[in-house]
C-alpha cells in the first residue's frame, strides 16, 4: 500500500494487495449490498471516516431494496451535502474536479482541457450538472 496524498484520499492504484472490484448480481445478499456500499462511500469521500448522522440512509435504504443502481447511489452520494460540503465548497476549483474525477470515476483527468470542460460546465449549468 502506497503511503502519502493518494493513500489518504483512497485513489491509489488498484493492486494484488487491495481489495478486489465487487458487482452486484441479481439475488445478492444484504451482507454483499452492505459491503458495497462500504465501499462506495471509501471511494467517493476518500477513505473519510462516515457518522451515522452524516449516511445517506434513504439512497442506502433505495439500493438494498433495488430501487436505484449502483451508479445511482454513487451519484447521490456525490450529490450529497456532505460531499459538497468537504470537497466542492473547501477546495480551489481545479483541485475539486481532480477530486471528482478520482472519487467518481476512479481515474485522473486526461488532460487540462478535460478539467476546462469541468469548469466551464460548472460556470453554465452548476455543481448538480457537473456531478451528473
Amino acid at each position: 500500500m502506497p503511503f502519502g496524498p493518494a493513500s489518504l484520499l483512497g485513489v491509489e492504484r488498484f493492486s494484488e494487495e487491495s481489495e478486489a472490484p465487487l458487482e452486484l448480481l441479481p439475488g445478492d445478499e444484504d451482507a454483499k449490498k452492505e459491503q458495497i456500499i462500504r465501499a462506495v462511500y471509501k471511494q467517493v469521500l476518500g477513505n473519510a471516516y462516515v457518522m451515522e448522522s452524516e449516511r445517506q440512509l434513504v439512497a442506502e435504504s433505495q439500493f438494498k431494496l433495488g430501487e436505484i443502481s449502483v451508479r445511482e447511489f454513487v451519484r447521490r452520494i456525490a450529490k450529497s451535502d456532505l460531499y459538497r460540503s468537504r470537497f466542492f465548497e473547501t477546495c480551489a476549483r481545479y483541485r475539486y474536479i481532480e477530486l471528482a474525477f478520482r472519487h467518481l470515476m476512479g481515474r485522473a483527468p486526461i488532460d487540462f482541457q478535460e478539467m476546462r470542460d469541468h469548469s466551464e460546465r460548472l460556470d453554465a449549468r452548476g455543481y448538480d450538472a457537473d456531478i451528473d
